[in-house]
């Protein structure tokens, strides 16, 4: 985090850096392409709707405003207790990237959601926040960049499997909260929701692959069924193009 968007000093402070990685199959047609045919992952993650409701989907997410969606996270574990944050990420799709057809994303609006947002979404547990969370001030910090991995994509055991495509995100997360001293003075408070954040990102890829995977491939389907030849009379975004350059 630049010194621009430090926390406040007083704080407490959780910081994760991991990278999220969801395993997909493309046809072999597109496959052989390396990224270059017009049904190709990389087209698919240009356009980052086609993404957010499927990896999302346990939670809750809408577009609240162009290249702009609210995400609700339900269930994030921490010691004793059950979390429910949300988020506005933003889309940047004039930003610079460090992956070739990568998109960048940025939130600096997280906070816990209310209890009607929660009570309304499907699924929704018993909240349980510790004493005091509510009245948090909360400081954040989020940068992402969604990519496309090639070659060694997939991952078994943790380790990276040759011959794999996968669908990444880089993930930066900086959290910060007048978190009250009752909860400070309890041992490895901070290291504790660091761990919390990052078990959450793991649930999230790992409940999302099969959604993402069928919505992948009826993408696909959608748009000419997986050849190399034109998009199926879709039109294209800018950033659909370059993605295929």
């Amino acid at each position: 985090v630049s010194s621009a968007r430090a926390p406040p000093a007083h704080f407490m402070r959780f910081d994760v850096v991991k990278t999220l990685r969801v395993p997909v199959s493309e046809p072999a047609a597109v496959r052989r392409g390396a990224g270059g045919s017009a049904e190709s992952l990389e087209r698919w993650i240009a356009r980052p709707e086609n993404v957010m409701g499927v990896v999302f989907d346990d939670g809750g997410v809408e577009e609240i405003a162009p290249n702009l969606w609210r995400v609700l996270v339900l269930r994030l574990g921490f010691l004793d207790w059950e979390l429910c944050p949300e988020f506005d990420l933003a889309i940047l799709p004039d930003a610079r990237t460090k992956h070739a057809s990568g998109v960048r994303m940025r939130s600096d609006a997280l906070r816990l959601a209310s209890e009607a947002r929660v009570a309304a979404t499907e699924n929704a547990p018993r909240r349980r926040a510790p004493p005091g969370f509510a009245e948090m001030t909360v400081w954040s910090d989020i940068e992402t960049e969604l990519y496309v991995a090639r070659g060694t994509g997939g991952l078994d055991g943790g380790g990276a499997v040759k011959g794999t495509t996968a669908v990444c995100a880089d993930l930066r997360i900086t959290v910060a909260a007048d978190v009250p001293w009752g909860l400070r003075a309890i041992p490895f408070f901070q290291n504790a929701g660091e761990a919390a954040i990052s078990s959450s990102i793991d649930g999230v890829g790992k409940s999302a692959r099969a959604r993402v995977q069928a919505a992948y491939e009826a993408w696909v389907e959608d748009r000419g069924g997986g050849g190399d030849g034109d998009a199926g009379g879709v039109p294209e975004t800018a950033a659909e193009t370059a993605a295929a350059q």
